[in-house]
């Protein structure tokens, strides 16, 4: 079976609290205020949310008071090739919400745009080796003085490293954090750990209005993977003792897919159709049916 490895661009529920929910303007203002320690009154969206920009769609993206722009990538694992997609996301930004009038480019004129600010959110279970990344360490070359250079701060939201740091003060990024320590707690029971979460005060009013897409979302983001990589890694340790190449290659393929059939399972156990479940995943129906019907 081959999954399509490039899937459509979902909002996650982080990507939903500080863009898309009904409050994400003063979640992100909240957020910016304990990055920055900068008021701002004014906060206006720019993700690259256009077909044009299908490829490079990026998490959370403000233009603060029209001063910064400010972008914010959620990441479980370090990609050490932010800087370039940083670099590729404030451009597209500029050209499309400064330049409007491409002679502007070549005018005398100075055109004034909004100062950029990189920031990676991480919450992962590997320890955070780093707290900045910088775009010249991709350079073929190295120089002591790169004629470009791109920097995006690290910074590690895990609940129990949030203590005593300047993120500690953001509510929604602090209960957040809370709720994915409590998914991971109860070993992937995501509805558990959410109704932990609503006795106890995290996340109420937003769970309470998102209700099953939040489930959802959470699932798919948490739970899918696992269990695709557990599966896969099982299967694939169990080629290895084989020693057959072939057996390795069937083995990963066998994990991938015994591990989405058990994801398809449990969001059909939560309500969702066939249809949804094939947008979900960029499957066909069929295919979905099929892994649907795997003992």
């Amino acid at each position: 079976m081959a999954v399509n490895a490039t899937r459509k661009h979902k909002d996650t529920v982080f990507s939903s609290l500080f863009y898309s929910c009904d409050n994400a303007v003063e979640n992100a203002k909240e957020l910016y205020k304990a990055l920055t320690g900068k008021t701002v009154q004014h906060a206006e969206k720019c993700r690259l949310e256009d077909a044009l920009f299908y490829e490079f769609k990026n998490d959370v993206a403000y233009i603060m008071d029209g001063k910064w722009v400010c972008f914010i990538e959620h990441q479980s694992t370090i990609n050490p090739n932010m800087p370039l997609r940083c670099l590729v996301y404030a451009a597209r930004t500029y050209e499309r919400s400064s330049i409007s009038d491409d002679k502007l480019m070549y005018s005398s004129k100075l055109i004034s745009v909004p100062a950029p600010e990189f920031y990676v959110l991480y919450n992962g279970t590997a320890p955070l080796k780093c707290t900045h990344l910088k775009l010249s360490d991709a350079f073929v070359e190295s120089t002591d003085k790169p004629n470009l250079e791109l920097l995006v701060e690290v910074l590690d939201i895990n609940h129990d490293r949030l203590k005593n740091t300047k993120l500690e003060k953001c509510k929604p990024l602090y209960e957040y954090s809370y709720l994915i320590d409590r998914i991971r707690n109860s070993h992937g029971d995501v509805e558990a750990a959410v109704n932990e979460c609503m006795n106890q005060g995290i996340l109420v009013d937003y769970l309470k209005y998102y209700g099953s897409e939040v489930v959802n979302m959470l699932f798919t983001e948490y739970d899918v993977d696992k269990a695709i990589e557990i599966r896969a890694q099982e299967e694939y340790e169990r080629g290895v003792e084989e020693g057959e190449a072939k057996g390795r290659a069937e083995g990963r393929a066998k994990g991938r897919a015994e591990g989405i059939a058990m994801a398809l399972k449990k969001l059909q156990k939560l309500g969702s159709t066939v249809k949804q479940l094939s947008e979900t995943f960029d499957l066909p129906e069929t295919e979905v049916e099929r892994l649907l019907a795997m003992s």
